[in-house]
């Protein structure tokens, strides 16, 4: 990993877990989440998932990121959705 990535990795794992915790709570349209981040979401989890992954082992914290990965899952449910109704 390259120095100074670390903080990236961070802010960008902080901004998705929270908008997929609004997004569980019903306080933010999926629409919306989809219009502003539509690939960007797919493209960060795929890359951190393992490192999530590793740290949820590492740490015995099950949690990490949880709301992270349910906004990704979310993001591929609605996609396969409106590509199936195309």
């Amino acid at each position: 990993m390259r120095k100074g990535c670390l903080p990236n990795l961070v802010t960008t794992a902080v901004l998705f877990e929270g908008t997929g915790f609004l997004l569980r709570r019903k306080l933010i349209d999926i629409g919306l989440v989809d219009d502003l981040f539509s690939g960007d979401v797919k493209m960060a989890w795929e890359k951190l998932k393992p490192i999530a992954e590793y740290y949820r082992k590492q740490f015995n914290y099950p949690a990490l990121m949880e709301w992270f990965e349910y906004l990704y899952n979310e993001m591929q449910k609605r996609e396969q959705t409106l590509q199936s109704t195309q």
